[in-house]
């Protein structure tokens, strides 16, 4: 994939720790550019065993976007998509949380979450 960041872009590509912030218009190139941060941090040998780089947006169209470009820049360095990073909603990562350690939420091993239709299924 083809990508020539643009100053500001590159001021983000340079990243390398601690914390940052991203604020653009739409359509600005955030997904792009964190996307293709995300492909270098995975590829550059730098993560530590069990560690992987986290995106956390607020959508499911969002997800699908942040995946794809994401796994289409790791193919292209020769990696497999999907692996040393993780792209969820934050009611995703909320329920990976709960679901890896649901005692600590005093839930048994066997909850589960159900969406507003089935809740008003349950109280009908």
């Amino acid at each position: 994939m083809n990508f020539k960041p643009r100053p500001k872009q590159s001021e983000v590509l340079a990243y390398r720790q601690g914390m940052m912030g991203v604020s653009s218009v739409p359509g600005g190139g955030k997904t792009l550019t964190l996307s293709y941060l995300a492909a270098e941090i995975v590829s550059a040998g730098v993560l530590e065993p069990g560690q992987e780089v986290l995106i956390v947006t607020l959508v499911n169209s969002a997800v699908e976007n942040f995946s794809n470009r994401l796994g289409g820049f790791v193919r292209s360095r020769g990696l497999l998509p999907g692996v040393g990073y993780r792209v969820r909603t934050l009611h995703g990562l909320a329920h990976d949380i709960v679901r890896e350690r649901p005692e600590l939420t005093g839930l048994s091993d066997n909850f589960q979450i159900v969406d507003e239709l089935a809740a008003e299924r349950l109280h009908a």
